[in-house]
């Protein structure tokens, strides 16, 4: 085992860590921290390179390859979105953990205009559902829960948001208060990737 490599990538999964909102380091680091050892032990595991076998010995069908591990499972449609915008599976683990089947916003939008940061998390939302359930759709009303746990929430303007250019091209149809699921168009995920690289260099 090369300890100073496994320190080097411990510090960085530290500062990693150190980098998401409070409730969520010690799991993150958690998280991070076995995805390394489990990668760790399945590369030390690795069966060396068996001899040629002798003229007379049988010969044996080869020992099944070890899986690999994944920290960072990708739908069909969040490859396609991946393709098309450009957004690396790096930028997306800035931005995103998944923890079994839930998945977290490490970096999260932290200006104050309203009405732009209601949209992103109805971009971000839908990137969620993507990841779980492999269709880029968002439902208004965790759109608005969200909101209002984030301080993204004008109860006036909340339907009004989704009808304004340039927003009202990112959904099929306008998010509605109790309305139905809509699904993101191209202009809603090209926006969606612009944000999450945006997002991935916060801090940088």
């Amino acid at each position: 085992m090369d300890y100073e490599k496994l320190k080097s990538e411990i510090s960085a999964i530290a500062e990693i860590a150190g980098q998401v909102p409070e409730a969520f380091r010690a799991k993150c680091f958690e998280i991070l921290l076995n995805h390394l050892l489990a990668a760790e032990r399945t590369h030390q595991e690795l069966p060396a390179t068996p001899p040629a076998p002798t003229q007379n010995a049988p010969i044996q069908a080869p020992a099944p390859s070890l899986p690999t591990s994944s920290s960072f499972p990708l739908s069909a449609q969040t490859r396609v979105f991946m393709q098309r915008t450009g957004v690396t599976k790096e930028e997306l683990e800035r931005v995103v953990l998944i923890d079994g089947d839930e998945v977290h916003f490490v970096r999260e939008p932290a200006h104050g205009t309203v009405a732009k940061g209601q949209m992103e998390w109805a971009l971000l939302l839908a990137l969620r559902h993507a990841l779980v359930a492999n269709e880029f759709s968002t439902d208004p009303e965790d759109v608005r829960s969200i909101c209002q746990e984030k301080g993204f929430y004008d109860k006036t303007n909340f339907a009004t948001v989704f009808k304004r250019e340039p927003y009202a091209s990112y959904f099929r149809q306008p998010l509605q208060p109790q309305g139905a699921r809509q699904a993101l168009t191209s202009d809603g995920q090209a926006a969606l990737g612009q944000l999450v690289k945006g997002l991935s260099r916060t801090g940088e």
